[in-house]
């Protein structure tokens, strides 16, 4: 009987320990305390429930194809909350109303997954899922990739190099959603970046934002990263931002983008470059791509020094078009400013301000445009000029970031956006109401009060 029941107490845990190390260890300990088995019992029993495992595949991650190297699984979320005050001047020198309806919400911002598959002699595989519903057909990123001494080529879907808030050549000064200082990207960078939303029929005189840089399909080249010296890459793609917006015309976009870093140290170091872009205008509202086109610069300089984080860029974009009006040039010519100061205050927390401008020389931008998720408001006010276009804006950012303390391999800690918390107020106001490419309401002013909070986990 006494040798029965050992029988079946060894086998049940060696059937335990297929699913679970730490228990199975402290119950064979357990037996061996109370002289139902031996230690040499337990021994056996531990390498053969190892050796099961192992087997079985307990604690590893197997891919489909025996070619793959390595694979990573990577990632993101961004919870929020936000809050919106409206106010307006209908006309210049009328008295400011400001009894309309808040605007308050909870959502997550971001929810990405990546899984990156190395397959060797540098090629590898990248695909980033969004699952808040940010991004069209729920893909950030989807693209191969080859790196080699002369640096990578990108075959595929994912950002081109224009606006700093976007993303940035510099490999001294890497950008990205995720590393954003403030909670938002600003009224400038959203309005180049950001898919087009304007008219088919009136390109430069109701155009809207830009669609010009951000997501596009196409192949990206970038130089090899050097922190003492020039860095270079250049994109040829499709128009569109998307995948598939092929319609039949010529569809191709040229980009092209050169820094230089300067590295004093960890602390200090400087960058200093241009990003240029070339472009067809496509129009969403039209389905297809238009005769305009669209060509930009955009300077930048980048810099830390000790605590002190800044970093400046200036964004302008030729729009020709062959026939709309009510304008006889055929073009318009956008231009902003955007200016980020931050400053650490120590490891944990830190200080942000953000000032940005943007004049759209006539072709107009929503409140929506510049202000994510902005609504028209209602309330006792009515909706007033919330819902109309407005030639010129800027902005006034100041916020904290706080960075959590992580520990890491080898007894370290590190602070950074793998855990953080950001507060911001932004107050945005936009002048001059525009309609047909003309200023038609001069003075008139809307102002909208942003707060927002988030938080982010990033693995």
């Amino acid at each position: 009987m006494n040798n029965t029941l050992k029988t079946m107490l060894v086998a049940a845990a060696a059937l335990t320990a297929v699913a679970s190390q730490a228990q199975d260890k402290a119950t064979l300990d357990l037996l061996v305390k109370k002289g139902v088995i031996s230690a040499e019992e337990r021994a056996k029993t531990l390498d053969e429930a190892a050796a099961a495992r192992a087997a079985s595949g307990v604690n590893r991650v197997f891919p489909k194809e025996d070619a793959t190297k390595r694979f990573t699984i990577a990632g993101y979320f961004q919870t929020q909350m936000e809050n919106f005050s409206y106010s307006q001047n209908a006309t210049a020198g009328a008295a400011t109303t400001s009894n309309y309806r808040s605007q308050n919400a909870f959502l997550m911002r971001r929810l990405y997954i990546e899984f990156i598959a190395d397959v060797g002699e540098g090629i590898q595989g990248d695909v980033v899922f969004d699952m808040s519903g940010n991004t069209a057909n729920s893909i950030d990123r989807a693209m191969v990739s080859h790196t080699s001494s002369i640096g990578t080529i990108d075959f595929g879907y994912k950002k081109v190099t224009w606006g700093y808030e976007e993303s940035t050549l510099s490999s001294l000064f890497k950008a990205s959603s995720s590393k954003l200082l403030t909670v938002e990207r600003g009224i400038t960078n959203r309005y180049w970046n950001e898919s087009e939303n304007g008219s088919s029929t009136a390109i430069l005189s109701s155009g809207r934002r830009l669609g010009f840089g951000a997501h596009h399909s196409g192949i990206h080249y970038t130089s090899v990263a050097n922190p003492q010296g020039f860095e270079y890459g250049a994109s040829l793609t499709a128009a569109a931002q998307g995948f598939n917006n092929f319609k039949g015309l010529n569809d191709i976009a040229g980009y092209a983008n050169l820094v230089y870093n300067y590295k004093v140290s960890d602390n200090q170091k400087y960058a200093v470059g241009v990003n240029y872009g070339k472009v067809r205008y496509y129009s969403t509202a039209g389905a297809s791509n238009t005769q305009a086109n669209m060509e930009g610069f955009n300077p930048f300089v980048q810099a830390q020094y000790d605590n002190w984080t800044v970093y400046a860029e200036y964004l302008s974009t030729k729009i020709n078009g062959t026939a709309d009006v009510p304008t006889s040039s055929g073009n318009r010519k956008p231009i902003g400013e955007n200016l980020t100061v931050a400053y650490k205050i120590n490891d944990n927390w830190e200080a942000v301000a953000r000032y940005t401008n943007l004049d759209t020389d006539g072709r107009g931008q929503a409140i929506s445009d510049g202000v994510r998720d902005f609504g028209t408001v209602g309330g006792a006010g009515g909706a007033g000029i919330s819902a109309s276009n407005f030639n010129k804006s800027n902005s006034y950012y100041a916020g904290v970031n706080y960075y959590f303390t992580l520990p890491v391999a080898g007894g370290a800690s590190v602070n950074g956006a793998n855990a953080k918390i950001q507060l911001g107020y932004e107050r945005s106001e936009f002048k001059d109401i525009v309609s047909g490419g003309v200023v038609t309401v001069p003075g008139a002013k809307a102002n909208v009060d942003a707060i927002r909070l988030q938080a982010q986990i990033a693995f």
